[in-house]
């Protein structure tokens, strides 16, 4: 397990990399964009927590219901970043 932990941090490395280098393009789609932060800060966030989780409370199911709210963190994080920034107006 702590093998496939370290794989889920090195591709939320490379999600973020790809991220930015994404960014650079003017063109570039804001819902890849969006995808590839998503999958960046999930992959990171959620293989620090579900090592600790496995590490408190090494049971089968531990996996299955950190994996399950990094699915649903991803999910709400991309809806949110895909949505257009409010155009604020400064009096």
């Amino acid at each position: 397990m702590p093998n496939l932990l370290m794989f889920a941090s090195g591709v939320g490395l490379g999600a973020a990399t790809a991220a930015l280098w994404v960014q650079r393009w003017r063109r570039a789609d804001h819902r890849f964009f969006a995808g590839l932060i998503s999958i960046a800060v999930t992959l990171s966030l959620f293989s620090v927590v579900t090592w600790a989780a496995i590490a408190i409370a090494p049971l089968p199911l531990t996996g299955l219901f950190v994996g399950t709210l990094a699915l649903l963190f991803a999910l709400r994080l991309y809806r949110e970043l895909q949505k257009p920034p409010p155009d604020e107006s400064f009096p």
